[in-house]
């Protein structure tokens, strides 16, 4: 697939908010997580999602995904086949000012209290295509095209969601949440004999709390952060050697490798959509 199949979106005046839309792609994503609530849309083709905390499910045109933040998931095209969909990414703290309390409280929490879902409604669908279009469209006034996704949000596709918890079986709160903030705290990669000695916690108790919360190992979702990090500062222009260098990685080869198979597509191509 050429990178002209790949359209992004993305506006300053709206920095909450960014999709992409893909055309007939082949592409095929390692199992990820974003930082972002994830709303995603398949318009043709058949799509595979996978995730630790939903069962494995074959997605048809016409079908919208809500994937919480770091959630782990993968969302691929059938063996042979290309598909075409739209995937939106918003930010947390938008979000929280947006949606009721009630609701903000678990889909904005850094270590996930809901479960992705998938909606097969085709008025539904219809409104996020909609939606989407409003905000590719060069004619559209920021404005309009502000309203539109609130409106869309708010008023249809939220609603329309049922918001199920991860089981409270699955959590040791406190740990993980010391985990992550260790993880967060250090500029660097942080190994498993790193994160027991700082924590407290033995290397396979932190294995299965993060297997079982992220369904990602620590050093995938450490890859993970650092991608969602990335993307920010592409964004913003930084360079790609500068990202590499500041955000831990080997050299520029090991992170050109690792944003292409979670995105992708490359940091330049990721960087000229915007």
């Amino acid at each position: 697939m050429s990178h002209s199949d790949i359209a992004f979106w993305n506006d300053p005046r709206m920095p909450y908010v960014e999709t992409r839309k893909a055309c007939q792609s082949r592409i095929c994503y390692k199992a990820h997580s974003h930082a972002t609530f994830s709303i995603g849309a398949v318009d043709q083709g058949q799509s595979r999602f996978s995730s630790y905390l939903h069962t494995t499910e074959n997605i048809e045109a016409g079908s919208i995904v809500c994937i919480p933040a770091y959630i782990e998931h993968a969302c691929n095209p059938l063996p042979d086949q290309a598909w075409s969909y739209q995937m939106m990414h918003l930010d947390l703290d938008w979000l929280k000012q947006l949606l009721e309390e009630s609701v903000t409280e678990r889909i904005c929490n850094q270590i996930p209290e809901l479960v992705p879902e998938i909606i097969k409604k085709p008025e539904i669908y219809q409104c996020f295509c909609q939606l989407n279009d409003t905000l590719f469209d060069p004619e559209r006034t920021i404005l309009e095209k502000e309203q539109s996704l609130v409106e869309t949000l708010t008023q249809i596709i939220f609603p329309s969601l049922q918001l199920k918890q991860v089981e409270e079986k699955l959590y040791l709160q406190q740990h993980l949440k010391h985990l992550v903030d260790l993880i967060v705290q250090y500029e660097h990669f942080l190994s498993l004999e790193q994160l027991s000695a700082q924590s407290g916690i033995s290397r396979y108790a932190i294995i299965r709390l993060f297997k079982r919360n992220f369904g990602l190992t620590p050093h995938a979702f450490q890859l993970n952060m650092r991608i969602n990090q990335a993307r920010d500062r592409l964004k913003s222009g930084s360079s790609v050697v500068d990202i590499a260098y500041d955000l831990g990685f080997s050299d520029q080869s090991h992170f050109h490798r690792v944003f292409k198979s979670l995105t992708g597509v490359t940091p330049k191509q990721y960087q000229s959509g915007f």
